[in-house]
């Protein structure tokens, strides 16, 4: 499994059930890429670099707000009701803060964690995927404060978490009382 499948679901997602936003055409330059690994002090895996200069990179896909509404404030419900999209953070130029890699890097040192690289969210989850110095990948609890280790690769991890969107869109079209409300 390689980032081919990665470019092969994009090519054939259901648009009509997705939004997506991506660089497409502001993609950064593999000097940009090479500048920020040496802000970071480590370099980022190979797929993930070829991710982030594509147009792909700095990547933002939910679930349309005409299938599923975003939840309002206070909402309650289960907690994979509230997990309808993700973010990719990119290099891109003019990348908004919040799909900004370098913004969010910040973040996590002010927070005291130089040695990570978050780079995928899932929309409503509190715990975030980072690089560690070794290119492995660690999931952030925010909860604990800890990074436990994920046993898949860019490529792998973001399939996969694409295909637990599309269960949790399917489900939620299927179940119309997992929608949060607010109590």
């Amino acid at each position: 499994m390689g980032l081919d499948e990665v470019f092969d679901y994009f090519r054939s997602y259901d648009k009509s059930s997705f939004h997506v936003v991506a660089c497409q055409g502001n993609e950064p330059t593999e000097r940009d890429v090479a500048d920020f690994e040496r802000a970071i002090g480590f370099t980022l895996p190979e797929d993930f670099r070829a991710f982030t200069t594509s147009p792909l990179g700095g990547l933002y896909i939910e679930v349309r707000e005409n299938l599923w509404p975003a939840a309002e404030p206070f909402a309650v419900g289960p907690f994979w009701s509230f997990l309808r999209g993700l973010q990719v953070f990119g290099i891109a130029n003019g990348i908004p803060d919040w799909l900004d890699i370098r913004v969010q890097f910040k973040k996590f040192v002010d927070d005291g964690h130089p040695s990570v690289v978050p780079f995928l969210k899932i929309e409503g989850d509190a715990d975030w995927y980072c690089f560690d110095r070794s290119g492995a990948i660690v999931r952030w609890n925010h909860e604990q404060d800890s990074f436990e280790p994920v046993e898949l690769g860019f490529s792998e991890l973001l399939l996969h978490e694409l295909r637990e969107l599309e269960e949790r869109k399917d489900r939620k079209l299927r179940d119309k009382d997992s929608v949060p409300s607010r109590s």
